[in-house]
């Protein structure tokens, strides 16, 4: 066989093993992020509303974070890793450590309902309510009149005291599904405003 032959042989065999390579890397990564993602999924089953976080979530939550810092500097970048170290921290009600990730993933993907959501959640529990709702009028702003968006907006809006906005955003959050309508039952942050004429008559009848 004679040089170039063979050069030529090795070349495609260094071709094929660099390819091969990238595609393992990529298979680590998209298990990483499933794996971790799964934890989260199973720490929120093992939680409750009005209970701290559970031993058994924290332990699934801890095991979530310890497979995205496995990733690489580049992968760790990667907006879903963002989100999920961000969901992860919020689950832990780590907000002050939660918060910078939210917003680097809502600067990276402004389409991104969930990273503006935990954005607004983050502020809004650290005590900057004002900064929470500019937050979410943001959100609001890039994705259109989304009900979950408005309707968690309402809340924020009900608790700072500024009924109308409340009540705009909430008619806007039933408007698109009246599925909210029965959550504002259940909903502390509308106590401010629940015998209000304006918020009975939205809750009260169909918008």
């Amino acid at each position: 066989m004679n040089e170039l032959v063979t050069r030529s042989i090795r070349g495609s065999e260094m071709s094929i093993s660099h390819k091969n390579m990238i595609s393992l890397e990529s298979v680590r990564h998209s298990t990483l992020l499933r794996q971790a993602s799964g934890y989260i999924e199973l720490a929120e089953f093992n939680m409750t509303p009005d209970e701290g976080v559970s031993k058994p979530a924290q332990k699934l939550l801890h095991t979530a974070i310890q497979l995205l810092d496995r990733l690489s500097v580049t992968e760790k970048s990667n907006g879903n890793a963002i989100v999920l170290r961000a969901e992860a921290l919020r689950a832990l009600c780590r907000f002050s450590d939660a918060l910078p990730y939210f917003q680097l993933a809502a600067a990276d993907n402004p389409q991104s309902i969930t990273s503006w959501l935990g954005f607004g959640w983050c502020l809004k529990r650290l005590g900057q309510l004002p900064e929470a709702i500019n937050v979410l009028t943001q959100g609001i702003d890039v994705c259109g009149n989304d009900p979950i968006l408005a309707y968690n907006l309402s809340c924020y809006h009900s608790l700072a005291g500024n009924v109308p906005a409340a009540i705009e955003y909430l008619t806007k959050a039933i408007s698109s599904d009246d599925r909210f309508r029965s959550l504002t039952n259940c909903e502390s942050d509308f106590d401010p405003i629940r015998n209000d004429p304006r918020f009975v008559a939205v809750i009260g009848q169909p918008v």
